[in-house]
């Protein structure tokens, strides 16, 4: 408002926060989630050089901004950074005045925060383990892959933590190679709780783990915790199977039309990205990845945008990939997918908790499923393989 007095309701209801927030686990948290504020940076206004401490939390401030933005060390030098810091420093003289102090002499080079990653590393990680020292109820969620290409394999593990004041923070644990022999389930679960022990946390019977639904997962976590198959895993193998399998446990899989549209439109899709002929579509093309199926929704729904477009960047031979593709078959089936993207967006929420809705969204596709009237032949096949 005109007369400031938005920002100090909310200044005033910040304070309010921030002196209520006074059980161990909420403080422990909130910690370790803390973002520093601009204004800790400011020196006396007597003062014609930057104080260490200053200059110690500039420096955290500039790691974490390439750390967890991922961005380059070298962007901390770039002109523009500086004149972004400039601006909030001059932006903060409006409110508390300070010495003619460079905006170079605070900022520190790239070198310095590179070195600086390791140690800041090391202090979070120490304040993680301080935390999860103290929480008494959490769920973990892991997951495992190989690389395609090199054959090593990775473990990731995720901390969710909900604390008094009914608010859910994520942790990633780590993304850690795997270094054992063979993938049995008894490996697997040593090497789990090797990991975790190191967080000083361990398994039991009132601890709830999130893995996929495979047989591995299955029988390495089917005792001294309490293992909850993820609802989105499985959606993507049944979106997967659907468009992908031509049978599963024996059982032949019908959608014979609705996988040769999809097999054509990733034949050109992965023809025009790799030709780079895209640069001259409105919007550019994408593809679904194996272990994210739901983004094959995304690569049929932005192929039907540009449809009538692609045919201009097409070699001769890609020409009849095209034609084969039946835009109203196509744009039936996006229209189809859209719950289901949805659904999976709504499942894989990181600010609240999720479970309670998946019977819900489950019954919800269910419906999706029911064949109409007006449905063509191939979707029927499709509604009916998904619905089992």
């Amino acid at each position: 408002s005109r007369d400031d007095t938005a920002s100090l309701a909310k200044h005033k209801r910040s304070c309010q926060t921030t002196d209520h927030a006074s059980d161990t686990d909420n403080t422990s948290v909130k910690h370790l989630v803390k973002q520093t504020q601009v204004a800790e940076y400011y020196s006396s206004k007597k003062s014609h050089s930057v104080p260490k401490k200053i200059r110690e939390k500039v420096k955290i401030a500039c790691t974490e901004f390439t750390a967890l933005d991922s961005r380059a060390f070298e962007t901390v030098a770039g002109v523009e950074f500086l004149k972004m810091v400039l601006s909030i420093f001059d932006a903060g003289r409006c409110f508390s005045p300070t010495s003619n102090v460079s905006v170079k002499e605070i900022i520190p080079s790239p070198i310095t925060i590179s070195r600086h990653i390791d140690q800041m590393y090391e202090n979070k990680k120490s304040e993680l383990r301080n935390l999860c020292l103290n929480v008494k109820s959490y769920c973990i969620i892991w997951d495992f892959w190989t690389e395609r290409y090199s054959g090593l394999s990775y473990c990731g593990l995720a901390l969710r933590v909900i604390t008094k004041d009914f608010t859910l923070h994520n942790f990633i644990l780590g993304c850690i190679f795997y270094d054992v022999d063979s993938q049995s389930a008894n490996n697997i679960r040593m090497f789990v709780d090797a990991q975790l022990l190191s967080f000083g946390l361990t398994l039991n019977n009132k601890i709830f783990v999130v893995t996929d639904n495979g047989n591995k997962m299955r029988a390495a976590f089917k005792e001294k915790c309490t293992r909850i198959g993820c609802s989105i895993h499985y959606l993507n193998k049944q979106l997967e199977h659907s468009f992908t399998s031509e049978e599963i446990d024996r059982t032949f899989v019908r959608c014979i039309k609705i996988q040769n549209l999809f097999d054509n439109v990733k034949k050109v899709v992965t023809h025009v990205r790799r030709t780079h002929r895209q640069v001259k579509l409105k919007q550019k093309l994408q593809l679904y990845s194996d272990t994210r199926f739901n983004g094959a929704f995304y690569m049929l729904n932005v192929f039907l945008n540009v449809y009538d477009d692609i045919g201009s960047v097409l070699n001769s031979g890609y020409i009849d990939y095209l034609t084969s593709v039946d835009k109203n078959l196509l744009e039936e089936v996006c229209r189809f997918l859209i719950v289901f993207d949805n659904a999976i967006d709504q499942l894989s929420s990181e600010e609240r908790p999720t479970m309670h809705q998946v019977l819900s969204i489950r019954q919800l596709l269910i419906d999706q499923c029911e064949a109409k009237f007006e449905d063509s032949s191939e979707l029927k096949e499709l509604k009916l393989f998904l619905g089992k």
